[in-house]
C-alpha cells in the first residue's frame, strides 16, 4: 500500500534516529488498515507487547509467505520460517475496548479517529519456546520492546503530543504509547489542559466541559498538594445516542486522557447523568496524578490498587462539587451499588483472581472500600498523603509499578497495625466464607460506621472529607 508522499513531519525528532523498527500504518482502499514493519536487523520471533486480549485473532491478518501469526501461551506471536526484516498485516480497526487494554481505534462522531500506537509494539525472541516459557507474562521477558517509530499517513490533519501535522507524521513509541488523532477538530487550550472535543457532543455538555474539568483539576491539585508538571491533554469522543442510558469509558496515558461517552441519556442534562460524567472525568484525571512520579500501575489481580483509590477520590470530589444537599445522596447511591458489586464478586472468589473471572468491576468497587479502609486505619487520615508516599517510595526503589507488596508495606510503614493490614489483605487474597460480613467488619474496624436499611443495603458511611486538605 503506497502511503502519502507528503513530506514527513517528525514528532519528537531527536528521539527517532536509529530506530530498530518502523511501523508504517495507514488505511487501505478497502476501508481496513495496513501496518508494515521494517526492522534494522532480521527477526526470528516477535510477540506483541500488548497481548492481554486476543482481539487480533479476528482482526489482524498476516500477509505473504514464510510467516505465521497466532496465539502462543497467551500472547500474539509472529514466527518467521527464516529471519526477516519485514512483515505486513491487513487489519480491521477494532473500535471496542478489549478487556484490560486500551481501545485500539477510537472513532469520533464527527469523523475523527484516534489510534493507540501502543498496539503496534513488539518484543523480539529467539524462539517460540522462549515465548511459551513465559506463560503469557511478557513483562518477564529478558529483552525490552523493540525501539520503534510509528509512521502514520492521513489526508486529514494529524495531532500528536499537542502538535498538528499534515500528510504524514513520525512518532517515537515510548512505553505504552499514546493516541494519535486524525480529523478536522482543532486543539482547544484551557488553563489546566488542552482538548480535542468531538464536534457532535451535545451542546449542553460542550458548553460546560471546560468549566467542569477546570474545577476538577483545581480540586485535585488542592488535595494532592501539587499540579501536573505539564498541561493534561484530553480527547473526548462521542458515540451517537442510540443506546438506552449512557456509557463512558476512559484511559490515562502519561499526560493524555482518552475518553468516550455515549447513549440517549446524554441528549439532555440531568443530575444522575451529570454527576456520573463528572465522576468519570475526575476518575480518569486522578490517574494522571497517580502517575506523576513516573510510576505506572500493576495490572491483572492488582488493578484494585489504582482503580479503587481513583474511585474513592473521585466520589469524594464530586460530592463536594454538587454541594451539601446533593453530595450525601450521591455518595449513598454510588456506595450502595459498590457494596453489592463487591460482595457479589467476592462470593465467586478472591479479589486478586477477579480479572481471571472476567469481573473487572470488582477492582473498582472492592478497591474503593480498601482505599476507604486504608484511609480510616491511617493515624492521620489522608488517602492523598498515603498515595504521595506510596509513589515516592516506588520511585526511590526503582519500581516501575505500584504493586500489592509495596502497598501493604507502605500501610504498615505509615503506622497501620499489622492486624489492620491483615484485614485489608484478607479482602484481596482470601476466598471468603461470608464476604458481606468480612467487608462490613473491615469498614467498621476502620471507623467508617457502615449503616444498612432493613433490606441489608448500605445507606451511609462515615465518608472522609478531603476538601480542607
Amino acid at each position: 500500500m503506497p502511503l502519502s508522499e507528503a513530506a514527513v513531519a517528525q514528532a519528537n525528532p531527536e528521539k527517532t534516529v536509529g530506530a530498530e523498527a518502523v511501523a508504517e500504518i495507514g488505511p487501505d482502499e478497502s476501508g481496513n488498515w495496513r501496518v508494515e514493519y521494517t526492522f534494522d536487523t532480521p527477526q526470528k520471533v516477535l510477540a506483541f507487547a500488548r497481548s492481554e486480549s486476543d482481539y487480533r485473532d479476528a482482526t489482524w491478518f498476516v500477509e505473504g509467505d514464510g510467516v505465521r501469526f497466532g496465539r502462543v501461551a497467551g500472547a500474539d506471536v509472529i514466527v518467521f520460517d527464516d529471519p526477516s526484516r519485514t512483515v505486513a498485516f491487513s487489519l480491521i480497526p477494532l473500535t471496542n475496548k478489549p478487556e484490560a487494554d486500551y481501545t485500539p481505534f477510537v472513532t469520533f462522531g464527527d469523523g475523527g479517529l484516534a489510534i493507540h500506537e501502543g498496539q503496534f509494539s513488539l518484543i523480539p525472541f529467539e524462539s517460540r519456546d522462549a515465548v511459551e516459557a513465559l506463560d503469557g507474562d511478557l513483562s518477564a521477558a529478558e529483552v525490552p520492546q523493540l525501539p520503534m517509530t510509528v509512521r502514520l499517513s492521513s489526508d486529514k490533519p494529524i495531532i500528536v503530543d499537542g502538535e498538528t501535522y499534515q500528510g504524514q507524521v513520525e512518532h517515537r513509541l515510548e512505553g505504552d504509547g499514546t493516541y494519535i488523532y486524525m480529523g478536522d477538530s482543532a486543539i482547544e487550550s484551557f488553563d489546566s489542559f488542552t482538548a480535542i472535543l468531538d464536534r457532535t457532543l451535545p451542546e449542553w455538555l460542550q458548553s460546560r466541559f471546560d468549566s467542569d474539568l477546570e474545577a476538577i483539576f483545581a480540586g485535585l491539585e488542592a488535595r494532592w498538594g501539587f499540579g501536573l508538571e505539564d498541561k493534561a491533554s484530553v480527547m473526548l469522543a462521542f458515540k451517537e445516542g442510540r443506546s438506552d442510558g449512557f456509557s463512558a469509558t476512559g484511559e490515562a496515558l502519561d499526560q493524555l486522557l482518552m475518553m468516550e461517552v455515549g447513549g440517549k441519556d446524554l441528549a439532555e442534562p440531568g443530575f444522575d447523568t451529570l454527576s456520573y460524567l463528572q465522576w468519570f472525568f475526575a476518575h480518569e484525571a486522578i490517574h494522571l496524578f497517580q502517575k506523576q512520579r513516573g510510576v505506572g500501575f500493576a495490572g491483572g489481580g492488582e488493578a484494585w490498587i489504582h482503580e479503587g483509590a481513583a474511585n474513592t477520590m473521585a466520589y469524594s470530589l464530586i460530592a463536594d462539587m454538587v454541594g451539601p444537599e446533593d453530595g450525601p445522596k450521591f455518595l449513598s447511591g454510588v456506595y450502595a451499588n459498590a457494596f453489592e458489586t463487591c460482595v457479589g464478586a467476592l462470593e465467586k472468589g478472591s479479589l486478586e483472581t477477579a480479572q481471571e473471572r472476567g469481573d473487572a468491576s470488582a477492582h473498582y468497587a472492592c478497591g474503593d472500600f480498601i482505599a476507604l479502609a486504608t484511609d480510616g486505619f491511617l493515624p492521620r487520615r489522608s488517602l492523598y498523603d498515603f498515595w504521595n508516599r506510596l509513589t515516592t517510595l516506588a520511585a526511590a526503589n526503582d519500581k516501575t509499578q505500584v504493586d500489592a507488596d509495596l502497598y501493604f508495606s507502605t500501610v504498615q510503614l505509615l503506622g497501620v497495625r499489622r492486624s489492620q493490614r491483615d484485614m485489608l489483605r484478607e479482602i484481596v487474597e482470601e476466598e471468603l466464607d461470608n464476604p458481606r460480613k468480612a467487608l462490613t467488619d473491615l469498614l467498621d474496624a476502620a471507623g467508617l460506621d457502615p449503616q444498612f436499611n432493613d433490606k441489608d443495603q448500605l445507606i451511609k458511611l462515615n465518608w472522609p472529607d478531603y476538601s480542607a486538605e
